[in-house]
């Protein structure tokens, strides 16, 4: 689809300072959002140390990651029948109240559960930050702020671990949670002000309320299920099989109460779409590929190329830059040309071939093989962000613009769930057999 057909013709009618304030306040709506995934990292020992529950401290991550995902999957849709500023405002509260609860938290499990309802907050706020740009400005010019969202979240994963690392430090592990009460109100202040002067959407029509629990339990099952295997429980054991298949029967049932439905969370339609239902897997899979990468490549530097955690630590960098360089042109292409097929059609050879030369010389591959091979996924990588989400929004009509953008935010961390399970069974795997583990005590 390009600019030029009828759906990417019209703009909405907002002054712009107005669109100043939206895209200001959905900016920083998404930069709390992913600095929330990236800022704890670094606290974790401490948190451990305080609260005294080591067994539980992998759960502080999940916890976050299971809810955000079950909340992106379905608050695209509420907000499209129950409009934007209801749905923002609420999704604020949550994730500033949640944090307030994280920063009181006294005992691990008191933190876990103030994790969860925050990720219910995050997810919605990346879902609805990128909508609520959707409807303010014409689709031409989606891919430029796509590229802006894009560079946001580069920003937010880089400061995360170092600001949450010198806070810990410094001030407290408490303090990474505090810091979301003055951003949040900043970005609902921003944002609300604006939203009071846009038309309310209220489309008639009912979700089903069975489907909205079908896919939160189908994807809280399949996470549980890869973040157990071969960690906590062999990958054939009672355990793993039984989430495995509660998931696939949720997930099952959901997709049968779709159909027929005036108002499906997940509309057939999008996966018979031929932008849609391209686009979905090819964010899965590509967002499944980085953060696979993202994973063992640090222990591969450390493991096997005996780089220290800090040396280890720069070089990633290069995969986060690289990504957001490209994903910042591709929107900028888009913007100018209003083609959505070019940027991910030279990006993704690109990344395959960097991918598959590192693999084929590894066993002679160096730090800066390493660091070539990162910079090339990263450069390949970075154009499917921008250009999906824009071409998924234009593919739509406006009524559906919530729900396809949440089904896009689904399929990004579904995506980047299945390729961690992967990639950290395979580490488990195989780094016994490689018979030098001198690495590992740095880890």
């Amino acid at each position: 689809m390009h600019a030029s057909d009828p759906a990417a013709t019209s703009a909405p009618a907002i002054a712009p300072r107005d669109l100043r304030l939206v895209l200001v306040g959905a900016m920083i709506a998404m930069f709390i959002s992913a600095l929330d995934q990236t800022i704890v990292a670094t606290a974790l020992p401490s948190i451990a140390r305080d609260l005294g529950d080591v067994a539980l401290l992998s759960w502080v991550v999940t916890a976050y990651l299971v809810s955000s995902v079950c909340a992106t999957a379905v608050v695209g849709k509420l907000s499209d029948i129950h409009g934007r500023r209801p749905l923002m405002l609420a999704a604020r509260a949550i994730f500033v109240l949640a944090a307030v609860c994280c920063a009181l938290a006294s005992s691990m499990e008191a933190l876990i559960a103030a994790r969860a309802r925050k990720g219910i907050g995050g997810g919605a706020l990346v879902t609805l930050a990128q909508t609520i740009v959707a409807d303010v400005v014409s689709p031409r010019e989606r891919g430029r702020y796509a590229a802006h969202f894009s560079g946001m979240w580069a920003a937010a994963s880089l400061l995360g671990p170092t600001i949450g690392g010198a806070l810990t430090q410094h001030l407290g592990w408490h303090l990474i949670f505090w810091i979301n009460l003055p951003l949040g109100l900043c970005a609902l202040v921003a944002v609300d002000s604006v939203l009071r002067k846009l038309p309310a959407r209220h489309v008639p029509g009912r979700i089903d309320a069975p489907s909205l629990a079908l896919l939160p339990v189908a994807t809280t099952a399949l996470l549980f299920a890869l973040s157990w295997g071969g960690v906590r429980h062999p990958w054939l054991s009672a355990p793993v099989l039984g989430a495995a298949a509660l998931a696939a029967l949720c997930g099952w049932l959901f997709w049968r109460r779709q159909h027929g439905r005036d108002e499906p969370v997940f509309s057939p339609v999008f996966a018979r779409d031929r932008v849609v239902g391209r686009i979905l897997p090819a964010m899965f899979f590509g967002f499944g590929a980085y953060l696979a990468l993202a994973i063992t490549l640090p222990v591969f530097l450390q493991v096997v190329l005996l780089l220290s955690p800090g040396d280890a630590g720069l070089l990633m960098i290069l995969l986060t830059f690289s990504t957001t360089i490209t994903a910042y042109l591709s929107g900028r292409y888009l913007r100018r040309t209003g083609d959505y097929r070019l940027p991910p059609v030279l990006g993704f050879p690109l990344a395959a071939a960097s991918a598959l030369a590192f693999a084929a010389g590894i066993d002679h591959a160096g730090p800066w093989a390493a660091a070539a091979m990162m910079l090339g996924v990263g450069l390949g990588i970075g154009p499917i962000f921008p250009t999906a989400i824009v071409a998924a929004q234009n593919a739509v009509s406006p009524r559906d613009v919530g729900a396809v953008t949440g089904a896009v935010a689904y399929a990004r961390p579904l995506g980047g769930a299945v390729g961690a399970a992967a990639a950290t069974a395979l580490v488990l795997a195989l780094v016994p057999r490689t018979g030098d583990l001198r690495g590992l005590d740095d880890l």
